[in-house]
């Protein structure tokens, strides 16, 4: 963020807003995916650590923390963690792409 906001590091472009924007959405997304999935892990290997017998578990044949990391994935404490990954997947490959669009081409008029 320091470089993008201090004069001396910019090529009198200006500030590019997108990109500080850009930024602090996949810095967001992050920190939401990050917390979510350590809240899971706590909530599973803390409270949920004993013998608990699910509908899931019957299917895999699990019991204690992995059966309810099963349990979780199709409600929205399980579903939250992937989209966030997925959107911050999606903006970094955007950002990727949409400096192609920027560059020069090495040789002109080809």
């Amino acid at each position: 963020m320091v470089a993008l906001l201090n004069p001396a590091h910019r090529r009198e472009e200006g500030i590019k807003r997108w990109l500080i924007f850009h930024t602090v959405v996949m810095v967001s997304f992050v920190t939401v995916y990050t917390a979510m999935n350590l809240h899971i892990q706590s909530i599973s290997f803390i409270d949920n650590r004993k013998d608990i017998p699910s509908d899931t578990s019957d299917t895999y044949d699990v019991s204690g923390p992995l059966s309810y990391l099963l349990d979780v994935r199709t409600t929205a404490l399980g579903l939250v963690p992937n989209v966030m990954f997925n959107l911050n997947n999606w903006l970094a490959d955007g950002l990727l792409v949409s400096s192609l669009f920027d560059a020069m081409p090495t040789r002109p008029g080809v």
